[in-house]
Parts: structure tokens; C-alpha cells; sequence
């Protein structure tokens, strides 16, 4: 006998059972007991009329799938938080699908977002849209205690309401007790931007090939549901198109709405709280934040514990009492909030806070689901006049009363900030403010970090599927920064011998590019939290890396990972030791090698199934400090010019030569003192004679790919990439051109100029192929003897 799911927390037990005399008598009793549960059941259409009437903007969604509608689509609807996304969905499913019978599977990877489109769909249920039924079939499929289990699914619910996890777990359940009865499916994907995710795009691959199976390919369609569409790199940018093939289908932009006033307007203030933490910050600390999103344990520790701080948050409250209540605080982690829970009360506000993960410090029991929902609801309902949260009220929660956005804790994230602050911006045509205050409280970083300016996102025109990021290279400069400061510093150094760092060339020292990409990893909330991760690839590596990336599929092949996103700690030894043999045999002695990249990228894999996006550093020539040594040497600048023309290359706001050094001038003046002693010969064995160069120009195709790939990484990975596409099969195996040699690996093949270059060949895609390593070392050979 089964009793809803984990428990009958939150069931009503009938009658018979409440009188059953002992736990003994209950179990053995031949009488089926039953309970009722809110995870499943009918809802039934209401009478009357539908209170909630959609506004403009939403009703021009509408008109927009309704049209989309007419063929199978996967797309996107992207309206801004507090832009009624939910709302509008609900609104055209149950019109188009629910009242013409036709089924509906709704998925998020949050319960909460499980809960707010239940609730939405049983508020929307009119005969304005359900005009031809009087019921429908409902079940809820999560984890969580409260929701059902998809074993219990049945052909019979008309629309499944569900984890993407829990489905995955249960995928046969889904596939044969509901899809296959299915002559047409919507599959609404709440918070799309996670739909990268593999389990993701499994679960969306199993139930269209169990439609193609059965040659009804013409009942699937898809819409995806964000306010956030934008990922932080092109290459998940360029796989949620994938998912989501018919892009945008519906944008309305966040401006266009406050114009409206279904938004409030948005009011920016910042509080400079002058105190400084950047002091504390390592490199590794830095790079870690720029990745994770996340403050050291001793920083955070730091401003949750400053009492300074602390006072002059609530004291800025207090001040602007009036105009700022209700308020809604961001804090930096659990203790952070219960130090300003505690400030606040003692100054006579009615405050608390919630947060995805408390446990009780006394008794080790974590603070249940239940107790945060209490207190939001309290706030909703006016008795709390300030809630502070951690890690919540982020996606999905709906706060229409918030006057004010406190922003205590800083992100570098685009996403998390746009979440942030939708919170307050619930208009007043749509029952919030007219106006929301958005409160930033500013800490000394010296520009060491790239935090989020909130008030540059409401000036964003619109969101596109393009790499928007104009500031990309100053982005990839900050990164090669952050890596090589420690290096920058032990040359600073007098009491260690660098003179063989010093001796090498300084470009070769700055990455070619970057792999960037992220990785859902569990948190302490115990949601998915996205990770970014950067590998700077070198003249040295960047030629295996190339091959590595390209073969990852065939690296994974003696690796089952199928039905999961994570490998295990032996799985990923076995693939790191392989990676190193096939690709970095030498990895001891190439510059910037480092096993955690391997691992990330091979983590990434297992979860994505995609390569990593390359980013060239394009700018990388402009990086070259013996250009500038050069210029002073040759034309002799006395100590003063020097001054001048090394401090006007440093202001130069164009130039990267801050974010390079980490914003430390003396890093910079001594890496150019190096190169000026190497011109004068100071390094006895380096022997360097200033060159009177005029450049000639000449096209791109006459020079090499080696040399291509110094000049423009990009341009060489677009040329090299496109030579094999031409001998590579349906099935992912490249040929060789001489032998007929196939493999899936890159690593095997080398790209060869079919007229040699000795010849007047160029390097042009009719003038390239691949060829095996043998075939290739083969022809080069015939080619000498000829000469």
C-alpha cells in the first residue's frame, strides 16, 4: 500500500484513517485505505469570468504562437522577469492544447517553478480558454516530498507538471505510459537558458524520436520560456539555438514594458560603504570569483562579520524608511542575513530571511521547505516589512508589493543580476509600484573583478542569440591577467633568478585564445549552479588542444555515460591519463599545461556532448611589450619621453595594457625595462639586433597555416576546421585523400597543401587536404627527393 510519496506530509487522511486504532491493526487490515493528494487530480473549469486579463504585450505573444502554431516549432517566448511568461503560457495552452485535448509536459529544474505553474494553471482554468471541456488531468513529478513519482504516470493526465531530473530518472515510465498514447505534445521549458544541460536535451531527444518513431513527427512542438535567453559564451549560445531551432519566437523588451508601467521604473542609487576588500584577494581568489560567481569563505566571512558595513545598510534603510518599504534584501550568504535579521529587529523593523540550505546549528536538522514559503508569505501579506534571502527568490518567485532592492552582495553574473533585480519591478498596472529602487552597496575591489553594474542592463536594446559582449577582448585580457600576475610578480622579485622566464619572447608568454564555457554543478542549495571555466591556450598547446577538443567523442568512447552529466573520480583519471598520452605527451614542458583544464574540458563533455567555443584573442599583437621597448630604443628617448610616452600608453583607454598587468603600472614599466636590456644586450647568450622593418603586405592565402595561426588564431581554426569538414562522413570519419585511411580521431591527420607551397601553392580551401600522418610524412619525402 502506497501513501502518496515519500510521506503524507500535506495529505488528507479519510476518515477510516484517521480512526485506525494501531499502526499494526492499520498494515494488516484488508480495507484499502486511501488519502487525498495535491500532486494529482482533475481541475475543474471554473464559471464565470477570468479575472486575470492579459496585457498588450501579452496578448501580441499570443498572436505570435498562434501563428508559429500552425506548424511544428521549437522556440522561444522571452518576456523580462515580471514580464508574465508563465501567465502568458498557461493562457495559450490551455486554449490550444488542454481544451482541444491535446497533451502537455512542463518542465523546470526548480519545485518552486513546479508550484508557480500549477498555481497558475489552476487560476487560469475560465471558459474564456477551456470552452469545450469541464476537466482536465493534472500531475506534479519532482524529488520533493510533496510531488509524485513517474512510475504513477497514466495516458489518462492531460498535463504533466514535472522535474527534468526525475523525468530522466523515470524516462521509460514517461515514454510508455503517456507519450506513445500521444498523437500531439506542447513541451513548455521553464528557465530555457538551463535547456543546454544534456539531461535536458536527452529528455527532449527521447520523446521526439518516440513521435518520429511512430511517423507523427508533425505533433511535437516546443516552447521554451526565459527572460534571460543571452549565456555567457557563444559555443551555449550556439546549443540552445540548437535546441531551440526556430529562435525567438516572442521578445518584449524590458524598457518597452516600463514605458507600459506593467513594470515599475527602475530608480538606481549607490551607497559607497569605502572599505576595502580586494586586499585580501589572491590571484587564485580572483580567477575563482570571475569563474564561480563566488566569494572566498575569508572575504565573505569578512563583510558578513563587518559591522560597519552591516550598520550602514540598515542605516540606509532606516533613513529612507518611507520611500524604500518593502524591501527586499540580497544578502551574501546565511550568516550575512541573520546578522542584518538581527540589526534590523533591534531597530524596531519586522524582518526575516529564508535561504535555499539552513541547517540549525544546535540541533543539525536543516530548516525545512515549508518555513521559507511561511515567510515569504508573510512578507506578501505585509507583516514583514523587510525579507533578506540567500540563494532564493530568484527564478520563479512572484513578489508584486517589493518597493526596494537592496544589493549587499556583488556578481559577476549577467543573469543572476537581471534575476535580481526583476524582483522589484513589478509595475504598477500590473498591481506593484510605479517606481522600484534598485540600491547597489559598493565596496573598494579596485577594478579587480568585473562585478555586474545592474543599471547597464536596463540599457541593453535587446537580446539576441549573437555574441553581444563588445567587451570580449578586454574580457580574454583580463583572464590572461589574472594568470600571469604571480609570473609578473616573482619577476618583480630581486632575491629570485627569472633571467630564463626573462629570456623568453613575451608574446609567446600571452595566450593565443581561450576555451570558455560552464558547468552545472551542485551548490549547498542542492539546485544546479552554473560554474564558468577558462582555459588560455599557448603557441605550445593550442595545436593538441585543437585535436583533443575535436576528438572528444572518440576520447569518451570506452566511457558509458549515457543516462548521466557526471563522471566519476576514477572515470575522469582514466580519461586525463589517456588525453595526456595521446595529445600531451610532453605536458611537463609545454607553457601553461595544467591538468585541471584537461579535466574541466572533459567534465564539460560529459555534460554538454559539445566541444568547448574557442575565443581568439585577436587583439594579442597589440600585447607585444618588445614593440614598445623597440620604439624607445630606436629612437633614443631620453628618461623624461620615456615617462611621458610609457604613461600615455598606459591611460590609453583603448589599449590593454592595464588589464594585461592587473592595473599595476610597475608591472608593466618592468617587463619593458627587460625587453630594452635584451636590445642592448644585457643577456649575454641572447643575441638581438633591432630590425629596420618596412612590411610589405601580401594576401593571407601566401602565407602558411603557421603562420596564419600567429597572425589570426581564428582565421586558422576556421581554415583548418572547414579542410576537414571536406573528408569527414555522415558517421564522423575523416579520410585520407592518398591512402583512403579512416578514423574518427583528428589526432591521426594532418592538413597538406596539395600543391606545395615550394610550388606556388596557396592556402586555400581547393588547395588543402587531409592526410594521414604516414601518407603525409610520405609525401613531404617524395617532395624533397624531387628538388
Amino acid at each position: 500500500m502506497q501513501f502518496g510519496n515519500t510521506g503524507i506530509e500535506g495529505a488528507t487522511r479519510l476518515s477510516t484513517l484517521e480512526q485506525a486504532p494501531d499502526l499494526q491493526l492499520f498494515l494488516g487490515s484488508s480495507i484499502m485505505q486511501t488519502v487525498q493528494v495535491e500532486y494529482s487530480g482533475q481541475i475543474q473549469v471554473n464559471t464565470g469570468k477570468n479575472p486575470r486579463e492579459l496585457y498588450a504585450h501579452q496578448n501580441e505573444a499570443i498572436k505570435a504562437l498562434d501563428q508559429k502554431n500552425k506548424l511544428p516549432f521549437e522556440g522561444l517566448l522571452v518576456l523580462p522577469t515580471g514580464g508574465g511568461k508563465t501567465l502568458t503560457a498557461v493562457h495559450w495552452l490551455l486554449r490550444n492544447f488542454i481544451d482541444k485535448r491535446k497533451k502537455v509536459l512542463w518542465i523546470a529544474h526548480r519545485h518552486e517553478l513546479l508550484n508557480q505553474a500549477l498555481e497558475t494553471l489552476k487560476f487560469s482554468a475560465y471558459p474564456s480558454l477551456l470552452s469545450d471541456i469541464e476537466t482536465f488531468r493534472y500531475r506534479v513529478i519532482s524529488g520533493h516530498p510533496k510531488h509524485d513519482r513517474p512510475i504513477n504516470i497514466k495516458p489518462t493526465d492531460d498535463i504533466i507538471i514535472a522535474s527534468k531530473d526525475s523525468l530522466n530518472g523515470g524516462l521509460d515510465y514517461l515514454i510508455n505510459n503517456w507519450v506513445k498514447y500521444s498523437d500531439t505534445i506542447l513541451l513548455v521549458v521553464d528557465e530555457a537558458h538551463h535547456a543546454t544541460a544534456k539531461t535536458y536535451r536527452k529528455l527532449i531527444d527521447s520523446i521526439k524520436q518516440n513521435f518520429k518513431d511512430r511517423g507523427r513527427t508533425d505533433g511535437f512542438r516546443m516552447l521554451g520560456l526565459t527572460a534571460t535567453p543571452f549565456r555567457t559564451d557563444k559555443g551555449e549560445q550556439g546549443l540552445l539555438k540548437k535546441v531551440f531551432p526556430n529562435d525567438i519566437i516572442f521578445s518584449e523588451h524590458l524598457r518597452t514594458l516600463i514605458t507600459r508601467g506593467i513594470l515599475a521604473e527602475p530608480i538606481f542609487e549607490n551607497l559607497e560603504t569605502e572599505l576595502d576588500f580586494y586586499r585580501e584577494l589572491t590571484n587564485k581568489d580572483i580567477k575563482a570569483i570571475e569563474n564561480f560567481d563566488k566569494l572566498p569563505t575569508k572575504v565573505a566571512e569578512r563583510i558578513a562579520m563587518s559591522s560597519i558595513r552591516n550598520k550602514r545598510i540598515v542605516d540606509c534603510y532606516i533613513e529612507n524608511r518611507e520611500k524604500y518599504k518593502p524591501l527586499l534584501v540580497f544578502a551574501v550568504d546565511v550568516q550575512h542575513a541573520i546578522e542584518l535579521n538581527g540589526l534590523f529587529k533591534k531597530r524596531g523593523i519586522t524582518s526575516d530571511f529564508v535561504a535555499a540550505k539552513i541547517t540549525d546549528v544546535n540541533t543539525g536538522s536543516t530548516i525545512s521547505v515549508k518555513e521559507n514559503l511561511e515567510k515569504i508569505e508573510r512578507f506578501r501579506a505585509g507583516k514583514l516589512e523587510v525579507l533578506i534571502n540567500v540563494e532564493m527568490l530568484i527564478e520563479g518567485i512572484d513578489l508584486p508589493n517589493v518597493q526596494t532592492v537592496f544589493l549587499t552582495r556583488p556578481t559577476t553574473s549577467t543573469i543572476l543580476m537581471t534575476q535580481m533585480i526583476g524582483r522589484g519591478l513589478r509595475g504598477q498596472t500590473a498591481g506593484g509600484t510605479e517606481k522600484a529602487y534598485v540600491v547597489s552597496f559598493i565596496d573598494n575591489w579596485e577594478d579587480k573583478i568585473n562585478w555586474v553594474n545592474p543599471e547597464k542592463l536596463i540599457d541593453i536594446e535587446g537580446v539576441e542569440f549573437v555574441d553581444r559582449d563588445i567587451e570580449t577582448m578586454k574580457r580574454i585580457a583580463r583572464l590572461i591577467s589574472i594568470e600571469k600576475i604571480e609570473e609578473f610578480a616573482i619577476i618583480m622579485d630581486d632575491s629570485i633568478d627569472t633571467t630564463a622566464l626573462e629570456k623568453l619572447d613575451f608574446l609567446k608568454r600571452v595566450p593565443v585564445g581561450i576555451y570558455r564555457f560552464s558547468i552545472l554543478e551542485p551548490s549547498e542549495s542542492d539546485e544546479p549552479v552554473s560554474r564558468n571555466y577558462d582555459v588560455l591556450l599557448y603557441s605550445d598547446t593550442e595545436e593538441a588542444y585543437d585535436s583533443f577538443v575535436n576528438d572528444l567523442e572518440a576520447v569518451f568512447k570506452g566511457i558509458d555515460i549515457e543516462n548521466r552529466e557526471i563522471l566519476t573520480e576514477e572515470e575522469l583519471k582514466y580519461l586525463l591519463e589517456l588525453t595526456k598520452e595521446l595529445y600531451f605527451p610532453d605536458y611537463p614542458f609545454l607553457l601553461g599545461y595544467r591538468d585541471a583544464d584537461v579535466e574541466n574540458i572533459l567534465r564539460f563533455y560529459a555534460q554538454k556532448q559539445m566541444e568547448p567555443e574557442f575565443i581568439a584573442f585577436s587583439e594579442r599583437r597589440k600585447c607585444d611589450v618588445s614593440i614598445v621597448a623597440r620604439h624607445i630604443y630606436e629612437n633614443d628617448l631620453t628618461l623624461k619621453q620615456v615617462t611621458e610616452y610609457l604613461t600615455s600608453l598606459w591611460n590609453d583607454s583603448k589599449s590593454f595594457w592595464q588589464v594585461l598587468f592587473g592595473y599595476n603600472y610597475l608591472y608593466f614599466k618592468k617587463q619593458v625595462d627587460i625587453e630594452i636590456n635584451k636590445l642592448i644586450g644585457a643577456y649575454p647568450d641572447l643575441i638581438v639586433t633591432p630590425p629596420i622593418v618596412i612590411p610589405d603586405t601580401v594576401p593571407l592565402e601566401s602565407l602558411s597555416l603557421i603562420e596564419i595561426r600567429e597572425k589570426d588564431p581564428a582565421e586558422y581554426r576556421d581554415i583548418k576546421d572547414a579542410v576537414f569538414a571536406k573528408h569527414i562522413d555522415a558517421k564522423g570519419f575523416i579520410t585520407c585523400a592518398i591512402s583512403g585511411f579512416k578514423s574518427q580521431m583528428r589526432r591521426d591527420f594532418q592538413v597538406d597543401h596539395i600543391i606545395p607551397m615550394s610550388k606556388g601553392g596557396l592556402t586555400t580551401l581547393e588547395n588543402l587536404q587531409v592526410l594521414s600522418r604516414k601518407a603525409h610524412a610520405e609525401k613531404t619525402r617524395l617532395e624533397n627527393l624531387k628538388r
